[in-house]
């Protein structure tokens, strides 16, 4: 069962996914279209806010209610932090914010119907990425 602490470290997780958005942000500033900075730094934002409210929830019954783990929460947020640092694609960094953020207002919410279609939405948002990582590391050692 949640601990009411447990909410502690999905806060953690996402402010470092917010963290993660603004990182990219900084990193490509000079290719980025206008559009594509303020939504990294609105998506950055959000992601901040939302873990600012969960940090200040109890929100172990809710995720014993939404039937998803703490653990798949921080270890897809965690996915998604990698894959916005690491993938190519501005367009898809913003997408996997998108639903970090989607994540983040379920459990700020207090949505546990929410939250498992969050989840899942979220994994299946990195799939993409993953796989594009992957064809660049086979790429690159075939030469």
């Amino acid at each position: 069962m949640p601990e009411v602490t447990d909410g502690f470290d999905v806060a953690r997780e996402m402010g470092e996914a917010a963290k993660a958005v603004m990182d990219r942000l900084m990193a490509d500033y000079e290719t980025l279209t206008k559009d594509e900075v303020r939504e990294l730094e609105d998506l950055a934002w959000d992601l901040q806010s939302q873990a600012a409210r969960i940090r200040t929830l109890a929100v172990g019954t809710l995720l014993a209610e939404a039937e998803t783990s703490i653990e798949a929460i921080n270890r897809e947020t965690r996915r998604a932090r990698k894959a916005i640092k690491d993938i190519g694609k501005v367009r898809q960094a913003i997408a996997i914010g998108a639903a970090l953020l989607t994540v983040a207002s379920a459990i700020a919410t207090r949505n546990a119907a929410g939250l498992k279609p969050a989840v899942n939405t979220l994994k299946d948002v990195l799939k993409e990425p993953a796989k594009d990582l992957g064809k660049a590391v086979v790429k690159k050692v075939k030469g």
